[in-house]
């Protein structure tokens, strides 16, 4: 992504983190890598519990590599309730504040939803859109397809490169006519707003990262 596309985003940003910031969530921006690796070492001190949903985000940020050398960082999943930090990245990230988030097991979710006191959420600008109508069909064409050739799964959007039933559907978020048994696309959640406000923090990266 080019200055320009970048500049051009600047409205859509600082409309989503207001509105992120209105829903009860902390919201922050970054300009790359650097600057969010700065921030994340502030956020969560050395030697602290951490855990983690999967992401290619965290990995390819270098987030990862700081959880598992300087905090103390559990990969079992059953034990990320018992967390003082818990990481992830988002599906989509909506202009009116909204994360949009799909699971396969659903420990991502549900650990984000009722778990560790303090979740950060991390996404790259690819993640941003206007609405859950765009979060939806972002991750039936852009995410899912990626996201299950890397977990070598067996299903229909590894082979089409898109769902089977790509397009929003208000009566139907998921893959209607996937019966896969290795389908990641098996619960969705809208975090629409934040009861415990602060919970969860939002770092809005002005790079590309992940699905």
């Amino acid at each position: 992504m080019d200055a320009n596309q970048k500049k051009a985003l600047n409205g859509i940003i600082k409309e989503t983190l207001k509105n992120l910031e209105e829903n009860g969530f902390k919201a922050t921006y970054v300009n790359d890598k650097e600057e969010l690796m700065s921030l994340i070492r502030t956020l969560v001190p050395e030697g602290a519990k951490t855990a983690t949903g999967g992401s290619e985000t965290l990995i390819e940020t270098g987030i990862m590599s700081f959880l598992k050398e300087k905090t103390s960082y559990n990969p079992e999943r059953r034990e990320a309730y018992s967390a003082e930090f818990y990481l992830a990245s988002a599906n989509a990230v909506t202009m009116h504040g909204e994360i949009y988030e799909v699971d396969g097991r659903g420990n991502r979710v549900s650990a984000m939803l009722f778990g560790p006191d303090n979740v950060i959420v991390v996404a790259g600008i690819n993640k941003l859109v206007l609405d859950i109508h765009e979060a939806v069909e972002r991750v039936k064409t852009k995410s899912a397809p990626p996201n299950c050739l890397r977990l070598e799964k067996d299903t229909p959007c590894t082979k089409l490169g898109h769902c089977v039933s790509p397009y929003f559907d208000e009566k139907h978020f998921s893959a209607i006519g996937c019966t896969s048994n290795d389908r990641i696309c098996s619960n969705s959640v809208i975090f629409s707003r934040q009861t415990i406000k602060g919970r969860i923090t939002v770092i809005i990266v002005g790079e590309e990262y992940g699905y």
